[in-house]
């Protein structure tokens, strides 16, 4: 091809770019500008778009100094974020990557560039963010970034001497709503008495849905006075509310537990723990008032403490009376299943079994969840070193939080002895994004000793609690374990079906596997092959069934 041939398809690649490409003098001023620029930025025209000059078109001229000082200092920039003002004033997330090319022979100095939109990563980004924060009902927080924020202002206690309040509470009677009025009836009550309990705090106050018909509320700063004067306001605003529903007018009631902290604790699990038994206090004595915390609530006779579940815990531990069971993950390609995931269940006094639900909160309020996670291991690896087993059972095992900085269960799986036996990849380490995230540092050395010990990683929950797409890029991890409540309903809700959509490319870009959670029917499972999920699990694929039926039936 002759030289003005390349030139004509150079034009042409340039003109049909779907990234903007420009080019600007020394003032700044468009020189060249592609068709996918001006439409990124709602011009009609290249034209148009050539009367502007680019520092013009920056949000900031913050932005415009980095980019100025950045070509002169360095001749180049990469990958820096930028925000542009759109024709009609909508702003423009884009990544920008441009060079500095020197004027010779005569010719003038300017700059050329490249603008990648990314707004609507970043919208992705917001909407995900919203969506594992906050409660998709009531629009409060959700229960687990109000423990995040709890532990963060406890930090602050701990470290300034400050003070405050919690408060828990849940509605009276709303079971009988529930149950005799409808779901439907029921969610409506919830979310309207939600506006009103939002109206009603002060804007320094931390209001968050903890799940069911259970609220609570952050009250910083204060003492026992203004604690009980603010959970009264709010008691008596509930009580005051009428939600119309279906022609009906429905009223409640509240019944609240408050703790003072330091004066009661100074960590997350065991105010939590303490407002709850106040709060139940509360509803014995008659439901619909405020009851503050008192040692007297932790008598093992009072039938809703949770003291009586940590000596159940701690014997389960001492008497082996934990049972596992699994469930397999299907590989969507091959239809087969390549792993089983490891779930915790308790054996009470009567032999009935008992779902990790009922206990595993009680045993990360107190410090137990690492006897756990020990104990799961030990058991699992025995299983795995059993020679009579085929060398392609792989299991899945997950941690708590609290593991991440436990030495004795990182000196456990690290141990070489163990690992020859079992082998690398045979057993893969499942994480919670939240744990991760908000332990980013102390997660990723975990997962860098490990790692170099053959074990793979999994980071459940997917979707519920990062941040940003910059702290997963930096967690070395296998899979992303896609949380089940984008998963339920993917057949019926297209903003679901969307999200998943978006976490399988973003797992995809990033070099990692995706397994969805709770798949429920066949109707998920065809969605979740077309999008190009690689693997699932839930009731639809396999009901856990206890670890020993399992491996009877395994080929030996």
């Amino acid at each position: 091809m002759s030289n003005d041939g390349v030139k004509r398809s150079f034009d042409h690649l340039v003109e049909n770019a779907l990234n903007g490409i420009y080019q600007c003098d020394v003032e700044d001023g468009f020189l060249t500008v592609n068709p996918a620029l001006a439409r990124m930025l709602g011009y009609d025209s290249s034209d148009e778009l050539l009367d502007e000059k680019l520092h013009g078109l920056l949000a900031s001229e913050k932005e415009a100094d980095v980019i100025s000082r950045g070509l002169k200092d360095k001749q180049h920039l990469e990958g820096m974020e930028v925000t542009l003002k759109g024709k009609d004033g909508p702003m423009i997330q884009a990544v920008l990557n441009a060079r500095w090319v020197p004027g010779e022979n005569g010719d003038e100095a300017y700059h050329e560039g490249i603008l990648t939109d990314i707004s609507h990563i970043r919208r992705e980004e917001a909407q995900l963010l919203h969506l594992a924060t906050h409660d998709p009902l009531t629009g409060l927080l959700n229960r687990r970034e109000f423990g995040a924020i709890l532990e963060r202002q406890l930090s602050r206690v701990r470290r300034y001497g400050n003070h405050g309040a919690l408060l828990w509470m849940d509605l009276d009677g709303f079971k009988e709503i529930n149950d005799g009025l409808g779901h439907k009836a029921g969610d409506e009550l919830l979310s309207s008495l939600s506006h009103r309990m939002r109206a009603t705090v002060r804007d320094s106050d931390v209001l968050a849905r903890l799940g069911g018909d259970e609220f609570a509320v952050l009250y910083p700063n204060v003492d026992v006075d203004q604690a009980l004067l603010a959970a009264g306001r709010l008691l008596e605003a509930i009580r005051q509310h009428t939600a119309v529903i279906e022609g009906q007018s429905l009223r409640s009631t509240s019944s609240m537990g408050v703790v003072l902290f330091p004066d009661h604790g100074t960590s997350a699990g065991e105010l939590l723990m303490k407002a709850d038994m106040a709060m139940y206090r509360a509803k014995a004595a008659g439901r619909n008032r405020i009851v503050m915390y008192s040692p007297d609530d932790e008598k093992v006779e009072n039938p809703e403490s949770r003291i009586d579940w940590l000596r159940v815990i701690r014997e389960a531990l001492e008497n082996d009376n934990f049972v596992l069971y699994a469930q397999p993950i299907l590989d969507l390609r091959t239809n087969r299943t390549i792993r089983y995931e490891i779930l915790l269940r308790l054996r009470d006094k009567a032999g009935k079994i008992i779902p990790p639900g009922a206990f595993l909160d009680v045993a990360e309020q107190f410090g137990l969840s690492g006897d756990i996670d020990r104990w799961v291991l030990r058991r699992v690896m025995a299983v795995l070193g059993d020679a009579s087993l085929g060398e392609e059972l792989s299991f899945a095992v997950n941690l708590s939080p609290r593991s991440l900085t436990d030495p004795e269960l990182l000196a456990m799986v690290s141990e070489k002895e163990a690992l020859t036996v079992i082998g690398p990849v045979r057993l893969v380490l499942e994480i919670t994004e939240t744990a991760a995230i908000y332990n980013i540092h102390v997660a990723k050395d975990f997962l860098r000793t490990l790692r170099s010990q053959g074990y793979e990683f999994a980071l459940d929950d997917f979707g519920m609690g990062f941040s940003s797409f910059y702290q997963l890029k930096n967690l070395d991890v296998d899979y992303l374990k896609i949380d089940g409540s984008f998963v339920r309903n993917l057949s019926k809700d297209p903003v679901d079906k969307h999200l998943v959509t978006a976490m399988v490319h973003l797992a995809g870009s990033l070099g990692k596997q995706t397994i969805a959670e709770f798949v429920e029917d066949e109707e998920t499972l065809d969605i979740l092959r077309t999008i190009g999920v690689d693997c699932a699990q839930g009731f639809h694929i396999g009901r856990p069934r206890p670890l020993d039926d399992v491996l009877a039936e395994l080929p030996q």
